[in-house]
């Protein structure tokens, strides 16, 4: 699975020619944006419809006081824009999804269609028009989404527990949904809608079957009345731990349905001369290093039945990794977490040779260009850097980015990950007569 990257980089006026046959792509700056961060036209000749993706430079991590406004802001946001053009708010299912970083909100349709889509991502930034009542119904249907994911998936919980104790806070990276469901109101949601649907913190990517000049038209047309203010700054970019912090938790639960750790590593890569060309090195080292700590403790160790792992990078060199681990029977919970510190010294990049470099290079390039052919995931690699307020990317622009990594970025990644940085662990045992 691709890994998320967060990454905050300025580019306005550069035109990015994609060298793959008939399925490339210009992701062209459109002039005059208006109010707007920034807006984007991605001409794909073999494709008949249109897609417009506005993109909100803000999530969930920029929830400061309730967890989960954004994702009712969201959800109050594109049923107000389905109330405003089609004159019913539940006219379509939800066409809007909610990251740490970012709010997305995608409108498809043929040509014909364009001014309606249009309309509809304007839609999106007005402040939500629709009954008290159905705006505080909607906080139930919020409510059941939540409960059901959480349900689902237990580990969430304890992933928020560990981050809580590695930044000290319960807040922004460390998401606390169903504590705070209770604490969700309407006013809250207006109040982050004001705050965060503003032009200046928003995006518009535009691709398909549409060319620069009708794009700027309709962009103009629909846009042109937005005012430049101030982008909302991410505070959480801020957010670090304490130096030398190697916080150790033991708790009981009857929440899990085994014996679980969560482990969470904060470190940094200091040298970001080439930001845009050092995330295809982090996909890189991050595979290599991923594969290494599953071999030690899950395939060929005796130390996981279960084991999973992710990582996400800022602008600023912030790099965080978690990890969650179920033990073998019999092997106790500190081992467990010993285990997985001595791993993570022992990998020495010496021991990395060539050719591990350049399995996991044509593994990520050959994934990667296999998205190529799914419109769904140019949409999501279109918004995955547009999250970021980065120009949008295709698949195949980006495996070209991952052909060409330099070697001793993706080395200088992975001996700052070994290195000792700030860390956190839940060590959390089931005890089923809580």
């Amino acid at each position: 699975m691709i890994q998320k990257i967060k990454i905050i980089f300025v580019l306005t006026s550069l035109i990015l020619t994609l060298p793959f046959g008939l399925n490339a792509q210009e992701v062209i700056p459109l002039k005059n944006t208006h109010g707007l961060y920034n807006a984007y036209v991605i001409p794909i000749r073999e494709q008949s419809r249109i897609d417009i993706q506005l993109v909100i430079l803000s999530g969930s991590y920029d929830e400061n006081e309730i967890s989960g406004i954004a994702h009712y802001t969201e959800h109050l946001a594109a049923l107000s824009s389905d109330a405003a053009v089609l004159q019913e708010p539940r006219q379509r299912d939800l066409n809007a999804f909610t990251s740490q970083v970012s709010t997305v909100y995608t409108n498809t349709g043929n040509q014909d269609d364009l001014d309606r889509l249009m309309r509809l991502t304007r839609a999106v930034l007005d402040t939500p028009q629709l009954s008290e009542d159905f705006k505080k119904s909607e906080i139930d249907i919020v409510k059941r989404e939540v409960y059901y994911k959480e349900r689902n998936a237990p580990s969430r919980w304890l992933n928020r527990l560990v981050l809580q104790k590695l930044y000290n806070s319960k807040y922004g990276r460390a998401e606390t949904p169903v504590a705070d469901l209770n604490k969700l109101t309407v006013k809250a949601a207006i109040d982050f809608h004001n705050k965060h649907y503003i032009p200046s913190n928003s995006m518009i990517i535009i691709s398909g079957n549409i060319n620069e000049s009708l794009a700027q038209k309709k962009l103009t047309e629909y846009f042109g009345d937005t005012k430049k203010t101030k982008r909302v700054m991410d505070s959480w970019l801020n957010q670090r731990p304490e130096n030398g912090l190697e916080s150790i938790t033991k708790i009981s639960t009857n929440r899990l349905l085994s014996n679980q750790l969560s482990f969470a590593k904060f470190f940094r890569f200091d040298d970001l001369s080439d930001i845009l060309g050092m995330q295809a090195s982090f996909f890189i080292a991050s595979d290599i290093y991923n594969s290494h700590l599953n071999n030690l403790l899950y395939l060929d160790g005796n130390t996981a039945q279960s084991f999973s792992q992710s990582s996400y990078i800022a602008i600023n060199g912030d790099i965080e990794y978690t990890a969650s681990l179920i033990p073998f029977e019999g092997v106790t919970l500190e081992d467990a977490y010993k285990s997985l510190r001595m791993s993570i010294r022992n990998l020495d990049t010496n021991n990395i040779t060539q050719k591990e470099i350049e399995i996991a290079r044509s593994k990520n390039v050959a994934y990667t260009k296999s998205l190529a052919q799914s419109p769904r995931a140019y949409l999501d690699f279109f918004q995955n850097l547009g999250s970021d307020g980065l120009p949008p990317v295709s698949p195949k622009e980006f495996s070209k980015m991952i052909a060409n990594a330099p070697n001793e970025d993706i080395l200088k990644i992975i001996s700052a990950f070994v290195a000792d940085s700030p860390s956190a662990v839940i060590l959390a045992e089931l005890d089923n007569n809580l």
